[in-house]
This record gives structure tokens, C-alpha cells and sequence, in this order.
């Protein structure tokens, strides 16, 4: 009953920010482009807390930061800029937490909220030009995306690598 509730109110969260996934309609290309490339970003974020290497988190989440301001409202449409307006400071937050803390613990707790985000970014824009994989880490009760079905959990790194499951796919667009 427990883990039952837990996972319920993770997916509430997850779709409470998602909940804006109403039909964006048609994307411009460069748009999809500067956020494919920011999830591109995100992944190198998670790959270097999955290595648990606090240097390399902080250089790929300041890259992460720039990616994320190169994405414009130039060609958005109302519905667009909306949806963007709620995610887009909330995004560029956690990555500068990420790329300015010494600690890989903190740069991890930030991580979460940047995760779930970024599920909402993605989800909503239909941007990602691959296949993408929302996991969830039962320990940390987390998700976080990867562009691998595979299992590799940047809560814990090498302390449980492989913690976690894939929970939904989404689809290249």
C-alpha cells in the first residue's frame, strides 16, 4: 500500500508539471534543434553524476546552463511561450546549482527537479530526435532521463549502479 502511494504521488508530481502537456502544436525545427541539443546537455550532466566525477558534473552542467539560453522564444507560438515560461527558469536554476556547488550530493538533490523538468520539456515540445527513457530510482524515489533503456542511476553511482527501472518511453519525433 505504501510503495503503491509513493509511486502515486511521484507520478502526480511528474504530471503536475507535465500536466501542461496540452497539444504545443507544430514545432519549428531549429526550436526542436536547440532543445535536442540541451537534452543532449542533460544526458552529459547525468552521465557524469552517474560516474560520480564532481568536476566534470559542474563543466557539463555550465554547458547545460548555456544550451538552455539558447533556446528562444523567437518562433514560439502563445501556447509555446506559456508552457516554455513555466519551465525555462526552473531549468537554467538547477543546472547553475548543479555547475556552482563543491558538493556531489547537492549537485544530485538538484538534479531531481532538473529530471523531472526536463521530462516536461521534452514530453511537451515532442523535441527529442531519438528515443528517450524515463527511469525511476525506487531508493531515491526519483526519475531521471536517458537516451539508453539501460540502467545507470546518477543518484548513487558505482554504489548502485544499476538501480532502477525504465517507466515510459518517449518516442523520437
Amino acid at each position: 500500500m505504501l510503495k503503491k502511494s509513493l509511486f502515486a504521488g511521484l507520478m502526480l508530481a511528474l504530471f503536475s508539471v507535465a500536466g501542461y502537456s496540452q497539444n504545443l502544436g507544430k514545432v519549428d525545427n531549429d526550436l526542436k534543434s536547440k532543445i535536442n541539443a540541451a537534452l543532449t546537455g542533460y544526458y552529459a550532466v547525468k552521465d557524469a553524476l552517474v560516474a560520480s566525477d564532481l568536476e566534470k558534473t559542474k563543466e557539463k552542467a555550465g554547458d547545460l546552463v548555456t544550451l538552455i539560453n539558447e533556446i528562444s522564444e523567437d518562433k514560439m507560438s502563445e501556447e509555446q511561450k506559456a508552457f516554455w515560461g513555466k519551465l525555462a527558469a526552473p531549468l537554467k536554476t538547477d543546472a547553475e546549482h548543479i555547475r556552482d556547488t563543491g558538493d556531489l550530493e547537492h549537485q544530485r538533490s538538484h538534479f531531481v527537479q532538473l529530471s523531472n523538468n526536463f521530462y516536461s520539456l521534452i514530453n511537451g515540445f515532442k523535441a527529442n530526435t531519438a528515443e528517450a527513457y524515463l527511469h525511476y530510482c525506487p531508493m531515491k524515489k526519483a526519475t531521471w532521463l536517458s537516451s539508453s533503456k539501460l540502467v545507470f542511476n546518477p543518484y548513487y553511482g558505482e554504489k548502485m549502479i544499476d538501480c532502477g527501472s525504465v517507466r515510459a518511453t518517449l518516442k523520437k519525433n
